[in-house]
């Protein structure tokens, strides 16, 4: 079903997304270290910030989805876009991580109300 399968989505990349968001900043920090090519750090950085656009963008595409439905409330969607929205600032990455951390769980933890 197309609804599970969305708030499965959204749930994985809420989880794994919180938690690369929350480490990312020391992975740059130690690929920027370890090697002398800006290359390999500015490849970090560019997958950190497609992350944290992706999880906004799946935010809002899941809110837009889930109007009105009681099974998945709006608190998953609406941390994913704030999560999202916090991570783009600089520096605070990695409160923005925690906020998608939680939404993503919400999200898997709503797949408990749905009956199929």
């Amino acid at each position: 079903m197309k609804t599970k399968t969305l708030a499965l989505f959204s749930g994985i990349v809420g989880l794994v997304g919180g938690i690369l968001l929350l480490v990312g900043p020391f992975f740059i920090l130690g690929t920027a270290a370890a090697t002398a090519s800006s290359d390999a750090t500015a490849g970090s950085i560019l997958l950190l910030n497609a992350l944290k656009i992706a999880n906004l963008v799946l935010g809002i595409i899941a809110i837009v989805y889930y109007k009105g439905d009681e099974r998945v409330g709006v608190a998953p969607s609406e941390l994913l876009i704030v999560g999202g929205s916090v991570a783009i600032i600089p520096f605070l990455g990695w409160i923005g991580g925690i906020i998608v951390l939680i939404g993503g769980s919400l999200f898997l933890g709503s797949l408990k109300n749905e009956t199929n």
